[in-house]
């Protein structure tokens, strides 16, 4: 009797359990569906993205050019002579026309005197032997004889007088000064260096740029440069060009003229030239380096379209260590992904965490 009521109590129980395992099960879905509800971009990758923008393209390029005076000129004697004189100090300003050096003018000076002598008494028997000639008493000849001595000695003495202006050495223009490599008393020969002068009103900068950028360098341009001086910035005006290329390097050689009327720039100094490589009013959109992926013909970016990563191909125009210009392939608006682009893929889910 006790054995069936215990039977009977346990056909009781199992259906009892049945019904709650099967309670259980049913919550247990229902809150995994209500945490997946809840939670729907779980499983989609965060990215951070900018918006694309179009905007006016002013980048540049720099390179290294060499600063050079405005005029310079070796200063040299045109006479074999010993010098008398030098008539400045070293490292100073001097004008136009300032004495220099004088050299001994003594012999030349002796010849002028002999030849002045000798031309007066020329002169004096070409005028008796024109008169002679009139009253037929000498030929013609021996006029003409006369006549000829007088100008060969004419001659003579403008020569000598050039001379004797060469023994006077003076600055072509005005500007500094160098170190003179000659000495009262020294004997210079034509041709021979006795000092630097250079004109720093103005400096050039010669520079060279590459092919590419042949249409982007006018004359009349302005570029930004440095020097290592300072990193003050300073603007020249583009002012020649050579008229061909450089063979090796396919390269443009470029002058550029600045103001120096501070004196703060000298020849020989290095400067950095920035000039412009986008033609004016060109338009692009500018993108971090990071959002370029290298693809089969070029580069790609990603942007996001209906929620998931798209790869475009894009054009680059210009790209800096930090930046890249965008000609093609991307429009305005198109939000582009700008991180986590190891794990991005054609069709990947995405979510933005951050619009830079």
């Amino acid at each position: 009797m006790l054995f069936k009521s215990k039977i009977q109590r346990l056909g009781i129980l199992i259906p009892l359990l049945g019904i709650l395992l099967i309670a259980c099960e049913s919550k247990l879905e229902k809150q995994t569906g209500e945490t997946a509800t809840a939670n729907p971009d779980a499983s989609k990758l965060p990215v951070d993205i900018i918006i694309a923008q179009e905007q006016l393209l002013n980048h540049e390029e720099a390179v290294v050019g060499t600063m050079m005076s405005n005029r310079e000129v070796s200063i040299v004697s045109e006479l074999p002579q010993k010098i008398t004189k030098v008539a400045f100090k070293d490292g100073t300003y001097v004008s136009q026309g300032a004495v220099l050096y004088t050299l001994n003018d003594g012999d030349i000076r002796s010849r002028l005197k002999q030849v002045g002598a000798e031309l007066e008494l020329a002169q004096l028997n070409k005028e008796r032997m024109g008169n002679l000639l009139k009253t037929e008493t000498v030929r013609q000849q021996e006029y003409d004889e006369a006549y000829m001595r007088f100008r060969s000695l004419e001659a003579q003495q403008d020569l000598l007088h050039v001379q004797l202006a060469k023994t006077v050495i003076r600055a072509p223009f005005s500007g500094k000064i160098g170190i003179s490599k000659v000495y009262l008393g020294a004997y210079v020969t034509p041709g021979a260096e006795l000092v630097m002068l250079q004109d720093q009103s103005n400096i050039k900068i010669n520079f060279s740029v590459p092919e590419k950028y042949l249409p982007l360098i006018q004359i009349g341009d302005k570029v930004r440069f440095t020097s290592e001086l300072s990193d003050q910035e300073h603007v020249a005006i583009i002012s020649a060009t050579e008229p061909g290329l450089n063979a090796q390097g396919r390269s443009l050689q470029v002058q550029a003229i600045t103001n120096n009327d501070s004196g703060h720039f000298r020849a020989g100094l290095s400067a950095k030239v920035y000039f412009s490589v986008t033609s004016k009013g060109a338009k692009g959109i500018l993108v971090p380096t990071e959002a370029l992926a290298p693809g089969e013909k070029g580069y790609t970016v990603f942007v996001i379209k209906n929620g998931v990563a798209k790869p475009v191909d894009v054009t680059i125009s210009n790209r800096t260590e930090t930046d890249a210009v965008l000609t093609s392939g991307i429009t305005k608006n198109d939000s582009i992904i700008v991180s986590n682009m190891l794990r991005l893929g054609d069709g990947t889910p995405v979510k933005v965490f951050m619009t830079k």
